[in-house]
């Protein structure tokens, strides 16, 4: 069952930041600044000086790479006092052990980022941190709207035989192939939904017979679902149920569900995610807030491009929202727990090298 958003968002700092390369910026890997001067080699044919280098790798990238380590800067000293980086390096060495060792780590971070190592990749958890600080207080999320924004859930889907696999194959990439007219998985889902009603086991009938194979494996389970996160007929009747009720046969356009809320008991535990969810949310649909946001903070630090080319782009590009179309935004999203047990993600969803890389890390 196809959901709008990634369900959960870690880490959303670096947002519309085009600027992240391989090495983020960060130096050597002794992680000890490089002093390069301006003339970076000579010969009888001439010198090659930094600004050819510059030139070579282009304005736009030199550019977002400078409006990116800016942020990082400024960032860094507004929070820096509230992000605790000891416990983020002692987190990444619990990754590291949990892998295997080191070695294994960095094989893994260069499976999916080349170039990447473990003391540049601590470096952008840190930085990450500083970035979400910043957003957590600009677009701030109570606990109150968390928990009436979130319900627990699981379901059961009976999916309808699809009359144009290879056109609808992305749409269903997690549901299994399905032999039912719509008119045989209706009848079925009711007939499923009858045995609820007289008292069989909501996960095992889910292990059973649920066409989404990945919440199927656990029972159905879902996790933590935000509103909105879903298709409309599903979101629709998920926030219409009490707690630990069980929903009619719903149809969507993947088949047709037998929805549960779960009593949520444990949901206070989990607030503290559900909120960085609900801000990576607000981040995606308000990209323009995004830009405004970045541009105060920018003013607040007496922030000054001094090269003329790179100061056009980044007000053309970042600054100036309003006259130029918002470069594309990546994010550094990691899936939860759960994150498997969906049924669907939107197509369009797309996920950035670091977001993958803490992934495969975790």
């Amino acid at each position: 069952m196809k959901k709008k958003l990634a369900p959960i968002v870690i880490s959303f700092g670096l947002i519309g930041l085009a600027g992240c390369s391989d090495d983020n910026g960060s130096g050597n890997s002794e992680n000890d600044e490089t002093e390069f001067g301006s003339v970076l080699s000579t010969s009888d044919a001439g010198d090659v000086t930094t600004d050819d280098i510059l030139n070579q790798i282009g304005t736009s990238t030199v550019a977002n790479q400078t409006f990116q380590l800016t942020l990082d800067n400024i960032l860094q000293d507004k929070y820096s006092e509230e992000v605790d980086t000891e416990q983020i390096e002692s987190q990444t060495d619990e990754e590291i052990e949990q892998m295997g060792g080191e070695e294994q780590f960095s094989m893994a971070l260069q499976q999916q980022q080349p170039g990447m190592t473990v003391d540049k990749y601590k470096e952008q958890r840190i930085t990450n941190a500083y970035h979400d600080k910043f957003f957590e207080e600009k677009f701030e999320v109570t606990d109150e709207m968390a928990m009436e924004n979130t319900r627990e859930a699981s379901h059961i889907l009976i999916a309808v035989k699809d009359e144009e696999s290879e056109e609808s194959a992305p749409q269903q990439q997690q549901a299994s192939e399905s032999d039912l007219t719509d008119e045989e998985a209706k009848q079925k889902a009711e007939d499923l939904k009858k045995q609820l009603d007289e008292g069989a086991d909501f996960g095992e009938l889910a292990k059973e017979e649920s066409h989404d194979t990945g919440s199927a494996e656990n029972n159905g389970a879902l996790g933590y679902v935000q509103k909105g996160q879903m298709v409309e007929g599903f979101d629709k009747a998920l926030f219409e149920l009490e707690k630990g009720e069980v929903s009619d046969v719903v149809k969507s356009e993947f088949g047709y569900h037998i929805i549960k809320r779960h009593d949520e008991e444990n949901i206070e535990d989990e607030l503290p995610q559900i909120k960085k969810q609900m801000v990576s949310k607000k981040i995606q649909e308000n990209q323009d807030k995004v830009l405004e946001y970045y541009k105060e903070v920018l003013e607040e630090y007496n922030a000054d491009f001094e090269n003329e080319d790179i100061r056009t782009f980044i007000e053309d590009t970042y600054l100036n929202p309003e006259s130029q179309q918002s470069p594309e935004q990546p994010t550094t999203e990691q899936p939860a727990e759960n994150e498997d047990a969906s049924v669907e993600e939107s197509s369009e969803e797309e996920t950035s090298e670091e977001e993958a890389t803490e992934e495969n890390a975790e």
